[in-house]
């Protein structure tokens, strides 16, 4: 597994962010920790990051660049690793921007921090010139409990015709696997091959339906992004499951007939939610929640076991579609 065993010291984290982002403004972006009896989350508004989730005093489970301003570009884009929110539908990226890469550039850019409470922060963007939205992260700390709550949303500033998908791109470090929930409508695979122009993901996915699960392996050797109707996904590690479990769902519509995806990178692996597209008028809202929770792996059980121990610790009930 190459899991790196740093222990989560977010202080040590955010000073790194801090000597590669010197040139950011102080204040407002200055980095930001919350943490409980649980686990402790560490917050980037220089460039609306997260950067660490983990136990307290434990392993970082986020992904961060350890050189971003020295590793390969693309397209000019420095990737500092963690958590994110972005726009969709990706579908539209080229047509309304221009170019797929680099994402907008308003959301790389500093975040106001709107509130700063012991377990709870919200932050905002400024307004992108291709939407005419701004981005907005609450992020609460549940009390006593493992897991963290983030309202996402979109607030839309100037009268824009573009639609918009609430899309979270969380780089997490390379799990045993991940679990992604598995609905699809009548007639449709298990998943989707997102990316067929990367690498083949056949050898490192494979569709399980009789745990309701599509299962995917990191890929050391190439590139593959899959997707999946469902709510939510679970990186298993040797001692914790980390979930991701979007809401609402299946409300709205879906441009890849996906909810969730899929990245492996080899020195990462991504999970990534969505939302349904909506196109909210000049002053309207909209948002999603994407509740994060840290399991201790229950040691001893075989694949069927864990995934049904993992699915009664999710409260699938209170979503929608989830039967």
């Amino acid at each position: 597994m190459h899991f790196s065993r740093r222990r989560i010291v977010f202080i040590h984290c955010l000073a790194l962010a801090a000597v590669a982002w010197a040139s950011a403004p102080a204040g407002p972006s200055a980095g930001i920790t919350l943490t409980n009896a649980e686990v402790e989350i560490g917050i980037q508004p220089a460039h609306g990051l997260i950067l660490g989730f983990g136990r307290r005093s434990q392993e970082n489970l986020l992904w961060v660049n350890p050189h971003p301003l020295s590793s390969a570009r693309h397209s000019e884009w420095i990737n500092y690793g963690g958590d994110k929110l972005w726009w969709g539908p990706f579908v539209d990226w080229l047509k309304v921007k221009g170019r797929y890469f680099p994402p907008d550039e308003v959301l790389d850019e500093p975040w106001e921090v709107k509130i700063h409470e012991p377990a709870r922060v919200v932050m905002r963007s400024g307004v992108s010139r291709w939407t005419g939205s701004r981005a907005e992260r609450e992020i609460i700390l549940e009390d006593g409990a493992a897991g963290v709550v983030i309202h996402n949303r979109f607030i839309r500033h100037d009268n824009n015709p573009q639609r918009l998908q609430l899309w979270t791109v969380s780089q997490i470090q390379p799990p045993l696997w991940v679990w992604l929930d598995r609905r699809p409508n009548p007639g449709e695979p298990g998943f989707v091959n997102l990316r067929p122009g990367l690498w083949d993901p056949a050898p490192h996915v494979r569709d399980e339906p009789e745990l309701g699960c599509v299962r995917g392996l990191p890929s050391p050797e190439g590139n593959y992004m899959i997707g999946t109707r469902g709510a939510w996904l679970a990186a298993v590690y040797e001692k914790f499951i980390l979930v991701q479990q979007v809401d609402p769902y299946p409300e709205g519509d879906y441009p890849e007939n996906v909810s969730l995806q899929l990245f492996s990178d080899g020195a990462y692996v991504e999970l990534e939610t969505l939302g349904g597209v909506a196109n909210p008028g000049p002053g309207e809202t909209m948002q999603n929640t994407v509740r994060w929770r840290l399991l201790d792996r229950p040691p001893g059980l075989d694949d069927d076991a864990l995934n049904r121990w993992l699915r009664a610790q999710l409260p699938l009930g209170d979503l929608p579609g989830s039967g």
